[in-house]
């Protein structure tokens, strides 16, 4: 994720660790995620939203796909396979149920425009972005044939680079490819149909 601290230098590419706290609050807010669920991350970076899955209780089959080849023994330990290289040269042996992840802000359309392509029929992509995403008017017509299913937005404002917090609200957007969610509950087709806000615990 690019952040947007004025006067700071931007890191080789775009990279800017998630924030811990961010996704434990975004997951305790959010039922959506199954344990039969096979979930990639597609931005690993160092492994944070991974490993708070993990540190979560999530068992299921996670995949990590990252373009800097000195994350690779960071993600191993914590993802069930890894492939170092740009996600758009990814081409997975089978689809996904949930893609999760903070991809480079310069690059969110297209990262959420492949993901879609990768998720079983009544997948969820969740995405952390800026919220001013859904400003754009370029995006208008994108944004008609591309309903968000909910958006949770931070009350505090993360601290991408540990000197301060960011300069510009952020959310997690979800995603629901199709509508037939066959492997989702009636309770989690209410719950991802509202678009809802809230705060960080922290």
């Amino acid at each position: 994720m690019s952040a947007t601290n004025r006067g700071c230098e931007r890191k080789a590419y775009d990279f800017y660790a998630t924030p811990p706290e961010t996704v434990r609050a975004f997951l305790a807010n959010f039922d959506g995620i199954s344990s039969g669920d096979r979930i990639l991350e597609p931005s690993a970076g160092n492994g944070q939203i991974v490993k708070v899955l993990r540190e979560g209780g999530y068992d299921n089959r996670i995949d990590a796909v990252e373009l800097r080849p000195e994350e690779r023994g960071t993600l191993e330990a914590l993802a069930d396979n890894v492939t170092i290289g740009s996600f758009f040269d990814y081409e997975p042996d089978c689809g996904y149920d949930v893609i999760i992840g903070n991809p480079p802000y310069s690059l969110a359309l297209d990262f959420i425009n492949k993901s879609l392509e990768l998720l079983h029929p009544g997948g969820l992509l969740i995405f952390l972005l800026r919220t001013n995403f859904l400003e754009s008017e370029k995006r208008f017509k994108w944004w008609q044939e591309h309903p968000l299913s909910g958006l949770y937005t931070l009350h505090k404002r993360p601290s991408f680079t540990g000197r301060g917090t960011d300069a510009t609200s952020y959310s997690w957007f979800v995603w629901e490819r199709g509508g037939d969610r066959l492997h989702r509950s009636a309770d989690h087709q209410n719950h991802l149909r509202r678009t809802s806000a809230w705060k960080t615990l922290t």
